[in-house]
């Protein structure tokens, strides 16, 4: 696959999660939720100002949302010229990365716009909760999946296993 449709899988995934926040915004109000399936998902709508599934979200530091904006730039500058140095053959990589780099610019745009990012997926059975979570957030993850997949997967170059 070209490189270039990778990017557009970024893109769309970026395009994704702001529309989606954006509806979430408009449409419910911050704290309420409206129930999709009962007793398992909901739209909740909050806001977290720490990192994914709200780590560090209560820190009292001045410095946190700075902190992870400068971390999250850092973290895309390195997706990309991770996906630019490696095979646009290798799709399980690519794909991946560009997952985690759609999820990930959205997220940093919601903290560079905002100060924080908008949640809105709750995922819960009885008394067990998933931290609420956004479209972004589901990418990162899916992208990571994958990238797992493609190191637990990968074929040894042939000469690995020789000792120079």
């Amino acid at each position: 696959m070209s490189r270039w449709l990778y990017f557009l899988v970024a893109l769309a995934v970026f395009i994704l999660d702001r529309v989606s926040k954006m509806i979430v915004e408009a449409q419910l109000p911050l704290h309420q939720s409206q129930t999709v399936i009962e007793g398992f998902f909901d739209l909740t709508h909050t806001r977290n100002t720490g990192v994914a599934f709200g780590f560090f979200a209560n820190s009292e530091s001045s410095w946190m949302p700075q902190l992870l904006t400068l971390i999250s730039g850092i973290a895309l500058l390195v997706i990309l010229a991770f996906s630019l140095r490696n095979s646009s053959r290798n799709w399980k990589l690519q794909l991946g990365l560009m997952l985690v780099l759609g999820g990930a610019a959205g997220n940093l745009y919601d903290r560079l716009l905002h100060g924080y990012v908008t949640d809105f997926i709750e995922m819960y059975y009885r008394s067990y909760h998933w931290p609420t979570f956004n479209m972004a957030d589901s990418s990162i993850s899916i992208g990571i999946g994958l990238l797992l997949l493609e190191t637990l997967t990968q074929q040894a170059h042939p000469d690995a296993s020789e000792v120079r």
